[in-house]
């Protein structure tokens, strides 16, 4: 206790100045002390009082010795470790002796400087002296705590007569929020909180919602957000329990605009289908400033009456917060276009109206002779080149030639080579894929293709009701099978089947429909072959010999006769599809006819190969007199040329012009 005796003697040397008496002993005179858990000692001065320990210390502050109603209080409690740095994260504990006044909050956690504050507010209708305690939990072992005593005054502050003006005011408005405040001044100010019903929930802003009053008016700015109503305003004096309301009209706002806001999705199916049915449709309320209008009637109508039906069947809904006012429409059994009607009427009686964009209504899914399958090249240069693409273009439509709707699925199967990639899906009822050459070559060159997906079965609606009926005729679909062998049929034993069931005779409404075509690898790498037209089966490879010089062509064009042609066919080098017809050569090779003959010209057609056929292609070699007038003037030979896509050429001596 010796330092302290000695700090103590040095303050009373100095309060001596300014008329401040001092006690002996340990402890400053007027000071109020009590230790806490392991304490050695406390003094104080005129503002704070300071606890200390071995642990450390505590340093007691009010931020004044007198405090009312109209002014509260701060108490603030510094805690530092015994060699003066600040203790933060440290509980402190505030309490009030005697109950004269709260302190909020009453547990604190001392900051990053030490510090852990809170304010003290009089207890309405108390006078006096009162003390506050701050304990400090140093560590489970140590709590330091120390106190300060304050005098609660009386303050006689009171609110008056509350004003708005103007009032009442019209939607999104302002108007100025008055109110009389007695016993306020520049020592003993008060502070006044307002709020209202509607700022609380967004729709009206008080600006300030505090303000310190010196003088005698407390006055603040309302402006309307929406609030359409009366809206009772408050005011209340901090520490006490004096309050003022006033209640200002505020107009509701005038819809002057409905527009259509979207539809989701644009398209929908007929009931039935098996895709989305319905669709929901929005619309939005405003006012003259353009702000939404909430928790107003709209009403809905179809402009085709009993295409669709519309829910709720009451046809009316409310529109929200953000204005909107929506409406489901759910399809019937009618493909057809069809706007949704939105109509308001004012309180004044004037009706708002407007239009959807137009919804289509459409059957849904493909039906099978509404698929369609169309290729860049069926004759690809691939029996011996991987990677040659052909372009797969795949569209489909329903039952009333309408496109299915986009994100339709459609798989692809192929005999050899490959489809990239094996599935896709449509945008406006079409889908593409890539043919590309590659292993798996069949040894007849002859690659089926099958495009399959989720539709329906054909029909023919005699009844006009857009509903099959029993009686009318349709297409009994069966499985869905790779025709390998191109005869038409199902043949499980080479693994054709792929999806579906048998045909059962009855309208089984949503099957597979499918549609296959077959590509040639064709060869250019080879020498293609040639043969004779046989004028019955024309260029059927299992009828026909090939052209030798025994039969080759013999073109005789004359004065009578001035131009005349032979047919010809040309298959590429793949004989194990002569069974099926034989092969083309590959889609743009072109074919030149020459000869030595004078006076006469040749020529051949069916020039550049087409990229569309699959089995052995017809020409026509034709040889012409110059001049019709003058005979051939000197026989020759007949070439024909082919010159393939990759630049292979082969030329063949196929008769004589003579």
């Amino acid at each position: 206790m010796i330092a302290v005796n000695m700090v103590a003697r040095v303050l009373c040397a100095v309060a001596a100045a300014t008329l401040v008496a001092c006690g002996g002993g340990g402890g400053a005179s007027g000071s109020s002390v009590f230790d806490g858990t392991g304490s050695t000692g406390t003094s104080t001065t005129t503002s704070e009082t300071v606890s200390s320990s071995t642990a450390g210390t505590v340093v007691l502050s009010l931020s004044s010795s007198t405090v009312s109603a109209s002014t509260p209080g701060t108490v603030s409690a510094l805690v530092k470790k015994s060699d003066g740095t600040p203790m933060s994260g440290v509980i402190v504990r505030f309490a009030v002796t005697a109950g004269k006044a709260t302190v909020s909050p009453d547990s604190v956690l001392t900051d990053t400087n030490g510090v852990a504050a809170a304010s003290i507010t009089p207890v309405s209708g108390t006078l006096g002296a009162d003390y506050v305690t701050a304990a400090a939990e140093l560590s489970s072992t140590s709590t330091l705590s120390t106190r300060a005593a304050f005098t609660v005054s009386a303050v006689d502050v009171a609110l008056a007569n509350m004003t708005a003006s103007p009032a009442p005011i019209d939607a999104y408005g302002a108007s100025a929020i008055g109110v009389d405040v007695t016993g306020a001044s520049a020592t003993s100010p008060v502070t006044v909180n307002f709020s209202s019903t509607c700022a609380s929930s967004g729709k009206a802003v008080l600006s300030p919602t505090t303000v310190t009053v010196t003088g005698t008016t407390a006055s603040i700015t309302y402006q309307d957000k929406g609030c359409a109503g009366t809206d009772r305003i408050s005011a209340s004096i901090v520490g006490t329990s004096q309050q003022r309301q006033v209640d200002l009209v505020v107009a509701a706002p005038v819809a002057l605009a409905l527009e259509y806001v979207s539809s989701s999705p644009e398209k929908i199916c007929l009931a039935g289908s098996g895709c989305d049915e319905s669709a929901v449709v929005k619309f939005r309320l405003r006012d003259q400033y353009a702000n939404p209008v909430a928790g107003s009637t709209v009403n809905f109508s179809l402009d085709i009456a009993g295409v669709a039906t519309l829910y709720p069947l009451s046809q009316q809904t409310q529109t929200d917060t953000s204005g909107i006012a929506q409406v489901s429409v759910k399809s019937g059994s009618i493909p057809t276009p069809v706007r949704v009607r939105a109509e308001y009427t004012t309180p004044a009686g004037t009706k708002l109206s407007t239009v959807s964009n137009v919804l289509a209504i459409n059957a849904g899914l493909p039906t099978q002779r509404a698929v369609s399958f169309s290729a860049a090249t069926y004759n690809v240069d691939g029996w011996s080149v991987d990677g040659t693409e052909s372009a797969i273009r795949v569209q489909l439509n329903d039952r009333f030639g309408n496109p299915v709707p986009d994100g339709t699925s459609v798989s692809f199967v192929a005999e050899g080579a490959s489809v990239i990639p094996a599935r896709c899906t449509t945008v406006s009822g079409v889908c593409s894929v890539k043919f590309v050459t590659s292993n798996y070559r069949p040894p007849n060159g002859r690659v089926t293709v099958v495009a399959f997906a989720q539709g329906e079965e054909s029909f023919v609606d005699s009844s006009g009701d857009n509903l099959y009926t029993a009686g009318e005729s349709f297409d009994d679909l069966g499985e869905v099978f790779v025709d390998k062998d191109e005869n038409s049929s199902l043949d499980t034993a080479t693994g054709e089947y792929l999806a579906g069931s048998a045909k059962n005779g009855v309208w089984d409404g949503n099957s597979y429909v499918r549609v296959s075509r077959v590509f040639t690898l064709s060869n250019s790498a080879a020498e293609p072959r040639l043969f004779a037209f046989d004028s019955v089966l024309g260029c059927d490879a299992k009828s026909t010999a090939a052209l030798t010089t025994l039969s080759a062509l013999s073109l005789r064009p004359s004065l009578a006769s001035c131009r005349v042609s032979q047919l010809i066919c040309i298959r590429d080098a793949n004989i194990a599809a002569d069974a099926l017809g034989g092969n083309p050569i590959p889609a743009g090779a072109t074919l030149t006819a020459t000869t030595k003959a004078k006076g006469a010209a040749v020529s051949v057609d069916f020039t550049p190969i087409p990229s569309t056929v699959t089995g052995a292609t017809a020409h026509r070699v034709t040889a012409e007199l110059s001049d019709c007038s003058k005979a051939l003037e000197a026989s020759g030979p007949l070439d024909l040329e082919i010159k393939m896509p990759a630049g292979q050429t082969y030329t063949f001596d196929i008769g004589m012009v003579q």
